[in-house]
Formats: C-alpha cells, structure tokens, sequence
C-alpha cells in the first residue's frame, strides 16, 4: 500500500468523516476531509488528490452531482461513492456517471481499504501513462529534429558542392582564354570580371561549408547511468505491456563520459525496442552498465529470434531488410551517434537464442565536443 496516496473524504456526518480518515491513515494513506461538496472541490483544486470517496446523501449538492462537478475539473479522477440505503437506482445512476465504485454503509473494513487502494491505484498508473507518453513525444521530436537537422545539412552541403564545381569551371575555362593572345581587350575586361565573380562564388560557398560543419553538439560529463535510467523508465512499461521480463542491472559507481544526453538517449532507445520487437512475449530483456579503467559498458541482452550470422555484417545498413525482419534506420543511427562519443557498437547474436548490443565508450577524451 502506498504511503503516498492522498484520499479526499466527503461526508456530513462528522462521525462518519473521522471514522474513515483514522481507519485509511491505519493503512499508510494520508487524508483531506470536507464536510461538503463546495469544500470538496476547493480542495481537489488545490492539493493533489488520487482518490474521492463520499457520501451520496448530502445536503445542498448530492454525491452524484459533486462526483459530476469532479469529473469537470478532472474526468479520470476515481470517486467512490457511498450511501446508507441500499438503493440499486442509486448504484445504476452513479455507475452510468463514471463512478469508480459504489459501497453501502455500513462498510466493511476490507472493502472500503481494497476499493479505495484500487481506485488511488489506478489514478496513478493513468498519470504515469501520461508521463510515459509525453517523454516519448518529446523524444520522437527530438529524433525528427536530429534527422531533420542532419538531412538538411547533408543537403545544403550536396548543393553547395554543385554550386562549387560549376563556379571553378567557368574561372578555369576564363583564364585558359585568357592565356590565348588573340583574345580583343574588350572581351579580356568581360573575362576578368567573370573569373573574379566566380572566385566570390567559390569564397562563399567554402564559408557557407564551413558554418555547416563548424555546427557542434555540446558533450558534457554525463554518468550514463542516469541516461540509462532516464530512457528505461518509460521504454521498460513497452516490454512489459508485451509480455517480457524486462530488468536494468546499472553500476553502483557513477560512470562518468564525455556526452551529449539527447543524442545519446535516442541511441539507447533504438536498441532496446529493437530488442522489445525482436523478442516474442514470455521472454527477457537486460540491460546492464558497468566499466574499468578505460571503458564504460552498456550492454543490452534479449533472449529473441536472433540474426543470422550472414546479416551481422549488415543490420548497420540503412533500411538493411532480412527474411525474417525489417531494421529501418533506427541501428544506422545509433551506430552513428555512438561513432559521435568515439565509441563502438559490438554484437553477438545466436538464432533462436537472442542478441546481446554492447556499446563501449572511453572514459578519456581529449575533445570537448564533436562536430556534426
């Protein structure tokens, strides 16, 4: 039971309110309470709350109508609503209203204890899936904003090259022209301003290169273990939901390199669902960190189809595709940003048996940064 939990408590019997409040504290919850339904809403306003539990007859504003004004401010907030009378109309009407639960005084201790830890429950795994799924937005933005920004570098740097080659053309055809000595003085003069103009055009094209690859990630000193954490957090629940063991063995010791978070972050996540889409359900996932004196290590272990020996050489590939699966670009990037720490990907791999990914970094680096 989670110490954690907070219980909103609504009733107009003060008896009934302090019954209930000591009975949940007995069981590691803290308590509000209100003796009406205005009081109620204040406070579901103001503190956090995981669960309402109140009484349907109330004075002023019924339970039904308070859990309807509940579910205006927070729709998934669970309320259980309780009544002395055994009125099924009752029950039928609330539960049609999104009532968690529906529980008739008097109460039994078990079930008051067992609703209320289902409903708090509850309330936390839906705010968690929240969580779990704007970190993964704000990752996919990242990944496309780190694809865009490559893709756009790649293609600036492609015209600039074509914009270069055409200029030093027309400069070197312009002086050999230049070298002959029919060439009439009025052409000569047409000719110097082109080789000059093409000379301003090649200047500015080899600085507009140089601005592109002058562009840098900040590396910080990072430990990789946090980073690990960070990703396995909300990537951890995908295997889950899928059927697997998924278990994070990190280093006691902080393992300090040379990083850029984001980057490395994306890296970390392309393996590991690669490893959560290539293991079938009922299987394991490890991910494990540890180092020595001159590396750090993390390594990622599934127990799934595997790759055949034949296509090792080639999962790096970009949208590489075997018989059994499709790799895409997710392995190509990884590989690339792991290449941007100065370090390596290893990987072993046995069919029918699962892969293992080992990325290996050094923990001495002279560079403070890595250009794109």
């Amino acid at each position: 039971m989670n110490p954690k939990y907070s219980i909103l408590i609504v009733d107009d019997d003060p008896f009934v309110l302090e019954s209930i409040s000591l009975l949940l504290k007995e069981y590691g919850y803290s308590t509000v309470t209100c003796d009406n339904a205005r009081c109620a809403l204040d406070k579901l306003k103001s503190i956090k709350i995981d669960a309402v539990l109140t009484d349907i007859v109330m004075p002023v504003v019924s339970g039904i109508e308070l859990l309807e004004e509940i579910h205006k401010i927070d729709y998934e907030m669970p309320v259980i609503l309780m009544t002395a009378y055994a009125d099924m109309d009752k029950a039928i009407e609330a539960i049609k209203k999104g009532a968690f639960d529906f529980i008739i005084k008097p109460y039994k201790t078990d079930q008051l204890v067992h609703s209320t830890e289902k409903a708090a429950s509850y309330y936390r795994l839906i705010q968690k899936e929240k969580e779990y799924k704007n970190t993964l937005q704000e990752l996919n933005q990242e990944l496309e904003t780190l694809m865009a920004e490559r893709t756009m570098s790649l293609m600036a740097l492609t015209v600039a090259d074509r914009v270069r080659n055409p200029a030093a053309v027309i400069g070197l055809t312009c002086r050999r022209i230049l070298e002959k000595e029919e060439v009439p003085d009025k052409l000569k003069g047409g000719l110097k301003d082109i080789i000059d103009e093409a000379e301003k055009l090649e200047r500015i094209v080899k600085d507009f290169e140089t601005i592109l690859k002058s562009r840098q990630f900040m590396f910080m000193y990072e430990d990789i273990n946090g980073i690990v954490e960070d990703v396995t957090s909300f990537i951890g629940r995908e295997a889950t939901d899928k059927g697997l063991r998924f278990e994070v063995n990190l280093s006691e010791e902080a393992l300090k390199i040379n990083a850029q978070r984001n980057l490395l972050r994306i890296a970390i996540l392309h393996i590991i669902r690669n490893a959560i889409e290539a293991t079938p359900e009922g299987g394991k996932i490890t991910v494990t960190t540890y180092g020595d004196t001159d590396n750090v290590f993390l390594t990622i272990s599934d127990t799934g189809v595997g790759i055949p020996k034949e296509d090792l050489d080639r999962i790096f590939d970009p949208f590489f595709s075997s018989k059994v699966r499709r790799f895409g670009m997710g392995l190509p990037l990884a590989k690339q940003i792991v290449s941007e720490h100065l370090g390596e990907i290893r990987v072993e791999s046995e069919p029918g048996k699962g892969t293992t990914f080992a990325m290996v970094f050094p923990v001495r680096w002279i560079e403070r940064n890595r250009s794109l």
